[in-house]
């Protein structure tokens, strides 16, 4: 009864983009990372995407400022294993709990565990992402 019920709750939400495309895009984002293409993952991105990363951190408007933003993290010698542990679509937005593994040429390797939160625009576009983590997340 109760699985019913929360069944029942999910089919008033009303979005302008379907489930299948939010969860599409947020995979394509996770995989830009894995295979360091950062023009394909800013071609994810509406032209006026606010970034939050992490939450609290100064805002990054616009995707010429994002794809600076990327250049200064990302480094020439870096690469990016992410590892999707959980992703809930709701209406436009979604959340993704992953694992990064950032490894850098000569100075070894880190775990970060994420939460991000995706806000996705009537074109199917991310206009909002808010990444969650802390000192405890890095491993």
């Amino acid at each position: 009864m109760i699985k019913e019920m929360m069944r029942q709750m999910l089919l008033g939400i009303t979005s302008k983009v379907a489930a299948a495309q939010v969860e599409a895009g947020v995979r394509a984002y996770l995989h830009s990372w894995r295979s360091g293409d950062a023009v394909a993952r800013a071609n994810l991105f509406s032209d006026d995407v606010v970034l939050e990363d992490p939450v609290g951190a100064a805002p990054v408007e616009g995707k010429a400022a994002l794809l600076a933003f990327w250049a200064r993290a990302e480094g020439p010698h870096a690469t990016f294993e992410p590892e999707l542990v959980r992703l809930t679509v709701c209406g436009d937005e979604a959340v993704a709990v992953f694992n990064l593994k950032v490894s850098f040429d000569g100075a070894g390797s880190a775990v970060l565990r994420i939460i991000d939160h995706f806000q996705f625009d009537a074109q199917g576009k991310i206009r909002r992402l808010r990444a969650f983590w802390d000192a405890q997340s890095v491993e």
